[in-house]
């Protein structure tokens, strides 16, 4: 009956409190704002994605009439011959999508710096611009792009110290905290009881959105794990603020030394800590600016061009040995034009050599920052929240590894069946997209 009597106190206490009360609803809004351009991207990028597989269908069909209709390709193109594997290639370019999970608006994470959607083609790589952009959160709060995990990680503990810093501090100002030592039993207790309706009044409107976001889409049964992970993360993140806190509090005399010290606390883990952790990471690692892979597309590419066609043959030998077994391998003569067609393999193996470079980079920097988590528990919390709705760095990553997998299988495709000097029919091009999805 007490906790109930001290709820009710407090609740008047604080609808009473209009700078409270407006701060609450300010965060409430800025909440449902930060998921309303969740919700925004998200529609975005299911409608690029129905797009690209609509027009990928078309391009596809197009292909098969010229089957059907005992054509070579285009009128407008005389020289392109879709039965030759070559142009059979370049006219079926599938794409790899990754497409948002449905809790995407919970958190963007990275998804603005990467793409989501690659067109495979013979000379496509994982570093291209389209699948790297350079964007940082920070960039997009001033584009208007809210985060709700932003809201939740780094401005609720502002919100806790705006609802708590006086409690206790206000008795002890006025020195009668003894007072309702003597009414209550217990003034810890009390206190306890008080930070306790702030701890709910803030954490129930986060899993509130958790529930809301995965009912909206649809998850609540898909998604389940997700779901309870994410509700599970905030309660514990909440709760080690409150508990910080209520130390603070129990420990402090009057307001002012409650509010400096929660404001110190909130300082040090959400922008000093983690802030120090970064920038050591980056002068121990520094932003890759994909020089290496430039060099190789711009320098080394060059030189494959330059190499003589017996060089480039033995090239492609030594990447598939099996070729010596084709048609063309078997063949005294080196034909220039399978050569030509298929050099993007060489170019291929060079883009894979040193993106693996900047990938060994990237994992030692995300090595180190991992190995801070003991005392940087405000990266962990946002890297696993991040995680658990796929737009962290390393969704990303294994997105990279899909796209370059689905290159290496089409590429490996193209140079058989160009080596093999095969022909081309309309049973095989509907093997070659089976093949290629």
């Amino acid at each position: 009956m007490r906790l109930v009597n001290i709820f009710l106190f407090e609740f008047n206490h604080f609808f009473k409190n209009r700078s409270k009360v407006f701060s609450y609803l300010i965060f409430l809004l800025a909440c449902i704002y930060s998921l309303y351009n969740g919700f925004d991207l998200q529609k975005k990028q299911n409608e690029t994605i129905n797009k690209i597989e609509q027009k990928f269908k078309e391009e596809t069909l197009q292909v098969f009439n010229w089957f059907e209709n005992g054509e070579k390709g285009p009128e407008s193109k005389p020289w392109i011959d879709i039965t030759n594997p070559y142009w059979t290639f370049n006219y079926t370019n599938p794409y790899v999508i990754k497409s948002p999970s449905p809790l995407l608006p919970l958190g963007i994470g990275q998804t603005e710096q990467y793409g989501y959607y690659k067109k495979i083609t013979n000379w496509s790589s994982t570093y291209d611009n389209d699948m790297i952009e350079e964007i940082a959160n920070p960039e997009r709060l001033v584009n208007g792009n809210i985060d709700f995990s932003f809201l939740v990680i780094f401005l609720l503990p502002i919100l806790l110290i705006i609802f708590t810093y006086n409690i206790s501090g206000l008795e002890k100002d006025l020195q009668f905290e003894k007072l309702i030592n003597i009414q209550f039993g217990s003034f810890q207790k009390w206190i306890r009881i008080r930070i306790l309706f702030y701890f709910l009044l803030l954490i129930i409107p986060v899993i509130f959105f958790i529930v809301g976001v995965a009912f909206i889409n649809d998850a609540i049964l898909t998604h389940s794990s997700i779901i309870l992970s994410l509700i599970l993360i905030s309660i514990i993140y909440v709760l080690f603020f409150t508990l910080t806190f209520y130390l603070l509090v129990i420990s402090s005399n009057g307001s002012t030394e409650i509010a400096f010290k929660m404001i110190s606390v909130w300082l040090l883990l959400c922008v000093i800590i983690p802030g120090s952790v970064h920038q050591y990471a980056s002068m121990m690692y520094p932003v890759n600016y994909m020089t290496d892979y430039l060099d190789v597309n711009r320098k080394e590419a060059y030189e494959v061009f330059e190499l003589s066609t017996d060089s480039l043959y033995y090239r492609l030998v030594e990447i598939y040995p099996q070729l010596s077994e084709t048609r063309h391998g078997t063949d005294e003569e080196i034909n220039i034009s399978i050569i030509g067609n298929t050099v993007c393999t060489i170019v291929n193996e060079l883009n894979k050599n040193t993106i693996d470079v900047i990938e060994e980079k990237n994992e030692l920097k995300n090595q180190l920052i991992r190995s801070s988590y003991w005392f940087n528990p405000i990266s962990y919390i946002r890297n696993r929240w991040n995680r658990y709705l796929l737009t962290d760095y390393y969704t990303y990553k294994d997105y990279r590894l899909n796209v370059q997998k689905a290159i290496d299988r089409r590429l490996n495709l193209l140079t058989f069946e160009c080596w093999n000097q095969q022909e081309v029919t309309k049973l095989m091009y509907q093997n070659y997209l089976k093949e290629l999805k």
